[in-house]
């Protein structure tokens, strides 16, 4: 398991639904550089690998990302 936590705005809760959307970015992304890929290639990443990626937010206290992989592939996908 890897967690990337950060102490900032945290994401709106009406936002988080669209955080692995592809080229969405929130309502406060105008004041930071960026594409809004980011999230969305980090899932398809994790995803192919056997994984899965969750994002939890306190909206004014932060955001934590939680990446779990397997230690070993699956035997179906050695396939």
């Amino acid at each position: 398991m890897l967690q990337v936590a950060d102490s900032g705005p945290g994401i709106p809760a009406d936002e988080l639904p669209h955080v692995f959307d592809r080229l969405w970015r929130g309502r406060a992304a105008g004041r930071v550089a960026g594409s809004g890929i980011g999230l969305a290639v980090a899932r398809e990443v994790v995803v192919a690998h056997g994984g899965t990626i969750e994002v939890a937010s306190d909206e004014g206290a932060g955001t934590t990302v939680t990446i779990r992989l397997p230690l070993a592939p699956s035997p179906q996908r050695l396939g």
